[in-house]
């Protein structure tokens, strides 16, 4: 009989070929108020999206906090539940914030690699959590493109000149009391 053990691609050192969104990260995200204290702290972070750029793959990075207090809030995904955060490879109940989101290349030496796996990530959402995230994403999504199509209007705006004009006129003087404006 052959064996036949699961492999999960993203949890070996092959692990930066292999993410996608819904995967839950270990990354040294930047902060504010940590900025004194040397390198920040490794968090879980949610991958929201890998894009490609000059042949490079990026990740799109949610903050993810256990903080209950409402100081980093928007864009929310919660990951409440007793199973599904521990299949997510977290220890306590979580949630990311896509408000506070960081795009890095997959090379960044911010990513924690765990010793034993050779891999950064720690697991991934799965049901109610995996879809609120893609109702987030689909928000960020909507607001690149309403915002691209600003700037397209924008700068055809810019180049086709006006489509209405300014009439310049100079203010008539109010004539002095008892003196008759002539025309």
């Amino acid at each position: 009989m052959l064996d036949s053990a699961l492999t999960i691609f993203t949890m070996t050192e092959a692990w930066r070929d292999h993410v996608s969104h819904g995967d839950i990260v270990s990354f040294h995200f930047p902060l504010a108020e940590e900025e004194n204290q040397g390198r920040p702290k490794a968090r879980p972070c949610l991958i929201l999206d890998v894009e490609l750029h000059g042949g490079q793959r990026y990740a799109l990075l949610a903050y993810g906090t256990t903080s209950r207090r409402r100081s980093n809030v928007g864009y929310e995904v919660h990951v409440r539940r007793r199973a599904e955060y521990l299949s997510a490879g977290l220890d306590e109940p979580t949630r990311f914030v896509g408000a506070r989101r960081l795009l890095v290349p997959l090379t960044h030496s911010g990513f924690a690699i765990c010793r034993s796996t050779g891999s950064a990530v720690l697991g991934r959402l799965e049901g109610a959590p995996f879809e609120a995230m893609n109702a987030v994403r689909g928000r960020i999504h909507a607001e690149h493109d309403i915002a691209a199509d600003r700037r397209l209007r924008r700068r055809r705006g810019a180049q086709r000149g006006r489509d209405f004009t300014v009439e310049r006129r100079t203010p008539q003087r109010a004539a002095p009391a008892g003196k008759a404006v002539q025309k």
